[in-house]
């Protein structure tokens, strides 16, 4: 039996319309191209995200590049007025992984200097993983809130969390750098990583907030002031390690320490 079937058309019905198309990702057509899909808005629609997530690791590493430079139009310039989350999630975690990693290389060399076992400082994981997620994540979620409540600002939730998510990629460079055992050159470390997130920050969340509202000013300086309370923890909890026997600090950031920890516990 033949595999060939003999199909009749008729002369009329043009073939004109019939065009061939491909769904592949690689085609000359290119991703700029691609028709967007309009998702109807519900928080259990998972296609709904999808779009905040559908970025490639070469644009992630762009975006943050472009925040570590910091300057104001970030959202437009840098994302094309699409942010991502994907971006602000990884970014926030390596920023736990190397607070963890160094804190606890650290403490391990002051260990092995002083001859005692090496012991794992989970709850120090468990402290990083709390004020980096907190701030990064449930600051601006309470923000944006806040502002469209007083209606001081149209903007979406995931700008601010991409905003917020993308100014902690500051703290990834100076948390290696902190590693140097000299005080001062910690805090300076510190100090031109919270401004820089700082004013990254202020600037793309300057434009968006209504400049005649009575609250605007008073949120910029809360912004402002929790983003140098944050850093001012990040040096005492996980930059204040021990060097040669002696924690680095002193008196000084031992019962501020327990504070900041009680706090987040």
């Amino acid at each position: 039996m033949s595999g060939y079937a003999i199909v009749d058309v008729d002369e009329d019905e043009s073939t004109g319309d019939l065009q061939f198309k491909t769904f592949l990702p690689n085609s000359p057509a290119g991703p700029a191209e691609r028709e967007v899909r309009e998702v109807p808005y519900s928080p259990f629609n998972i296609a709904y995200y999808q779009v905040y997530f559908d970025v490639d690791t070469g644009t992630v590493l762009k975006r943050v590049v472009r925040a570590l430079v910091p300057q104001g139009g970030f959202i437009e310039d840098a994302c094309d007025g699409q942010v991502d989350l994907y971006g602000p999630f990884w970014t926030l975690t390596t920023l736990i992984l190397i607070l963890y990693t160094t804190s606890t290389l650290t403490s391990s060399l002051q260990a092995y200097r002083a001859g005692e076992s090496v012991i794992a400082n989970i709850p120090l994981l468990s402290t990083a993983t709390s004020l980096i997620y907190i701030y990064g994540l449930g600051v601006p979620a309470a923000l944006w809130a806040g502002t469209r409540w007083l209606g001081v600002a149209e903007w979406a939730p995931a700008e601010a969390l991409g905003i917020y998510g993308y100014a902690m990629a500051a703290y990834v460079p100076v948390s290696l750098l902190c590693l140097i055992p000299y005080t001062i050159a910690r805090w300076v470390f510190v100090g031109l990583g919270a401004a820089a997130s700082g004013f990254f920050l202020i600037t793309n969340i300057l434009p968006v907030i209504s400049q005649e509202h009575k609250w605007a000013r008073l949120l910029v300086i809360a912004v402002g002031v929790l983003h140098a309370g944050v850093a001012i923890a990040m040096k005492i909890l996980f930059y204040s390690y021990a060097v040669a026997g002696k924690v680095d600090g002193g008196d000084v950031t031992e019962p501020a320490e327990r504070m900041v920890r009680a706090l987040l516990q």
